[in-house]
């Protein structure tokens, strides 16, 4: 039983010992103080666990200091300016360095009393070890698919710049999965001093496959054992980028500006840009409404690829403008799926296509719409160019057999800006009832270039409406709503029954019934009387 309690006694006794392996004179303070500040006679501050407090002053320029944690008083010392003391507490593993960096005591020369004495005062820690590390690579980027770099090699520098020396220092290194070809990934050294720098460690990494770019981070971790036993971690990270193992490099090359009477040329081609065989990739070149494709396209087909293999022209086909203006030409596709069931899409670049030459854009209205019979519209002719060049313009009308010219212009012949608008109007009239299409205007045109071509109008509409059947409709709905009106009031008359309907008829060129027998028997007899005068003589 002795024996057993005799060796836990060595045993604590040598943990202890162990834990307390060394004094204050072995440590290395903090270059920096983690505190400062100035106390007045019995004033405190705080740092970490522990308050610092003025305990008293003498005429002798010694300010009394005491250490307290948890309001009990570890440790009290006198200290003049320039002086101070250390602090243990071996039951925490803490250690404090009081430096008392000035002492004020206003004595007074009458009396020789203090008045309000105070003290400046820094609060040192134990130092400990830092690690700076740098970590080189060759690039920040790689790509397997080129011979540019066989391998990553990697360099990585560590210097300890902290405060004191680190008693045990392990180094691991971590490649997110990248397969070492030389070197090591963990290191160990049994002490690192204060400002020392390591011997550089070299590692070279295999660049890894990717099917589509990846960031890699390389990270390096310390962990520093200073004179207390307690450990400090420092780490690092550098990010490359790998560039994958496959890419399809889709180019579509299109003519960029022709005039509107010329046809533009469309060309796909494919070039494998990677180390591995690619098959069943899907390529999709869809064309666009804004012109007229020429020839016969496949939009979708299915192609194979072998390493650095390009398909060139695998799409060829013309395109014919039918208007100015400038037009985006839809980009090509290639997808293809890789091992993991992962698709991956790769795009040409947007191409637009730019239409020169005068676009001209004949509009025809007609004003009212709807009109009796012998009534007059107007014909309003729009002319407009909305292209990007001159022309000369010349155009027609016809004037169709169930109408009459009244006046106007009838054509339209001059030079049309490119972006402006051009009208002209006509009047005619319409005796016959009905509906009737207007013919379309016609147009000529040619421009600087020699461009030539013709446009035409819409065709509007008007009615002719019997006015004689408006009449009867509107009777009709008149004498409805009075008979509704009476019979909705039981028998008493509606308001409305009291307003006055009427039409006139009467145009100021009409005359009586029979006038116009009187005035035929007068004509007949003037031309009897002066048929006898003429036989007289």
């Amino acid at each position: 039983m002795m024996r057993k309690i005799l060796f836990c006694l060595i045993i604590t006794v040598l943990l202890i010992s162990a834990v307390s392996a060394y004094t204050l004179d072995d440590i290395e303070w903090s270059d920096d103080a983690v505190k400062s500040g100035t106390l007045k006679w019995g004033e405190t501050f705080k740092t970490g666990d522990y308050t610092i407090k003025a305990e008293d002053f003498n005429e002798e320029g010694f300010v009394s200091i005491g250490i307290y944690r948890n309001g009990q008083l570890q440790k009290k010392s006198p200290a003049r300016a320039g002086e101070g003391f250390e602090f243990r507490d071996t039951e925490k593993g803490d250690d404090l360095r009081i430096y008392v960096k000035k002492v004020t005591l206003n004595i007074d020369e009458w009396t020789g009393n203090m008045d309000d004495p105070s003290a400046e005062i820094e609060v040192y820690e134990r130092g400990i070890p830092e690690m700076k590390i740098d970590i080189e690579t060759e690039d920040d980027t790689y790509d397997p698919r080129t011979v540019k770099y066989q391998s990553i090699i990697t360099t990585i520098d560590i210097e300890n710049e902290g405060d004191a020396e680190a008693e045990v220092l392990d180094v691991e290194i971590d490649a997110n999965g990248m397969e070492l070809l030389d070197g090591d990934l963990s290191h160990h050294f049994t002490s690192v001093e204060e400002d020392e720098v390591l011997s550089t460690l070299d590692l070279k990494f295999e660049i890894p496959h990717y099917w589509e770019e990846t960031d890699v981070d390389i990270k390096v971790t310390t962990r520093s054992e200073d004179i207390n036993g307690e450990i400090h971690e420092d780490t690092k990270t550098e990010t490359i980028t790998i560039e994958p193992v496959a890419e399809l490099v889709v180019s579509k090359t299109v003519t960029e500006e022709i005039y509107i009477d010329e046809t533009a040329h469309v060309s796909v081609s494919i070039w494998n840009n990677g180390i591995y065989n690619l098959g069943s990739v899907s390529v999709s070149n869809p064309t666009t409404d804004d012109l007229e494709v020429q020839d016969n396209v496949d939009n979708e087909i299915t192609l194979s690829f072998g390493p650095k293999e390009t398909k060139a022209k695998i799409y060829e086909y013309t395109l014919k403008p039918t208007k100015t203006g400038t037009y985006k030409i839809p980009v090509a596709t290639a997808i293809f799926t890789d091992p993991d069931g992962k698709k991956h899409t790769f795009r040409s670049e947007s191409k637009s296509i730019e239409i020169d030459g005068p676009d001209i854009v004949l509009s025809k209205q007609v004003s009212p719409e709807q009109i009796n019979p012998g009534g007059k519209a107007t014909v309003k002719v729009t002319v407009k160019n909305r292209g990007t060049k001159d022309a000369s313009v010349t155009t027609s009308e016809t004037i169709p057999d169930y109408a009459t010219y009244i006046n106007g212009d009838l054509s339209f012949h001059d030079v049309a800006t490119h972006g402006k608008s051009y009208s002209y109007s006509y009047v005619i009239q319409i005796d016959e009832i009905g509906e009737f299409k207007l013919p379309e205007t016609t147009s000529t045109f040619i421009d600087f270039e020699d461009y030539k071509g013709e446009r035409i109008s819409n065709t509007p509409l008007i009615t002719v409406v019997d006015p004689s059947a408006e009449t009867e409709s509107s009777s009709s709905s008149s004498d409805s709503s009075a008979e509704s009106g009476s019979s909705g009031n039981n028998g008493q008359q509606s308001s409305s029954v009291n307003e006055e309907y009427y039409e006139s008829n009467v145009d100021d060129g009409k005359v009586q019934p029979g006038f116009e027998a009187s005035l035929m028997i007068l004509v007949m007899f003037a031309v009897y009387f002066v048929s006898k005068r003429r036989d007289r003589s």
